[in-house]
């Protein structure tokens, strides 16, 4: 057996005798010890309890193959991994080894990442089991230069797909982070590969928080939030949802369907706040009003001109 068939016994919460997990796994009690062993060396919370056994410090739900696979178009191709370093690096590889043709679609799921990433190389914490790590590959026949918007677009479709689970004040900010109230619980990294004119492969990366407790010990440098604090904890059904939806706004891109700007201004997080655009040593100060059909972030500076910007990191100056 595999050490995934271990982390399912363990995944209810509950205490399991190391006699029953050896028994149930068809290896011995030492066999199983070393098992628990490197399942916590790659971050997974066991517990041993005296006298009771071993437990996992709190409950997982393992993505659902079925779930995620339901209804969903044909050429789509999931792989559901246990760990790996990069959901993104993974559909990378797998364009690379030339295994994505025509309009097909890769998608590559891990319940967990060794060395997962957002923009500009931050490390995404990635406890085993808790959150969603995703990526989703495939062409675009226009080249990069019809991506203008994708990755707010992208942004647009997770607050809207959490908005209809019931979630209330999710925002997106510029260019890729979804945020409720005010803490932030996603975010988004695209790589786009090939010509600016006609032919490109794109790679969406999505990273959502949807258990607190997993990520209570972990170092953060913001204030953050999890899906389970208001109620959503169906990781398979939201990747389902994701595929479903990347789905759409590929197609609705490649047919020329413009960005919809109206909706984005219903989850502007940084509309009206004062911001800081930081772009390498430089730092621009302004209002941020909105962003452009392109998906520009559009700033008023201090002598009431405006500047777009298609790059760099915003913070909200405190008031």
């Amino acid at each position: 057996m595999e050490d995934i068939d271990l982390i399912r016994l363990l995944s209810d919460g509950e205490s399991h005798s190391g006699v029953e997990l050896a028994a149930k796994m068809g290896v011995s009690r030492a066999a199983v010890w070393k098992r628990l062993q490197k399942l916590e060396s790659q971050g997974l919370p066991v517990v041993s309890e005296q006298g009771k056994g071993y437990k996992l410090a709190y409950p997982l739900s393992l993505l659902d193959p079925k779930a995620v696979k339901t209804d969903l178009a044909e050429g789509v191709t999931v792989d559901i991994k246990s760990i790996t370093e990069s959901t993104n690096n993974d559909v990378l590889q797998y364009i690379k080894d030339g295994s994505l043709d025509g309009s097909r679609v890769y998608v590559c799921l891990a319940e967990q990442q060794s060395a997962g990433r957002g923009r500009r190389g931050k490390e995404w914490q990635s406890p085993y089991g808790s959150n969603l790590y995703f990526s989703l590959g495939r062409h675009v026949a226009l080249g990069a230069a019809a991506l203008e918007g994708l990755s707010l677009s992208v942004g647009l479709l997770l607050a809207r797909l959490l908005s209809k689970q019931g979630v209330e004040d999710v925002s997106v900010k510029w260019p890729n982070d979804i945020y409720i109230q005010g803490r932030k619980v996603a975010g988004i990294l695209i790589e786009v590969d090939g010509d600016l004119t006609s032919y490109c492969n794109v790679v969406v990366g999505i990273g959502i928080n949807f258990q607190l407790e997993s990520l209570k010990d972990k170092w953060i440098d913001q204030a953050y939030t999890a899906l389970d604090e208001y109620g959503v904890t169906d990781r398979s059904l939201i990747a389902n949802q994701l595929i479903v939806g990347l789905q759409r706004v590929f197609n609705e891109l490649e047919a020329g369907a413009a960005f919809d700007l109206s909706a984005w201004k219903a989850y502007d997080f940084l509309a009206g706040k004062a911001v800081d655009v930081h772009l390498g040593s430089q730092k621009v100060s302004g209002q941020a009003v909105g962003v452009d059909m392109g998906g520009n972030l559009l700033v008023r500076l201090e002598d009431g001109s405006e500047r777009k910007f298609s790059g760099g990191e915003v913070s909200v100056r405190a008031q």
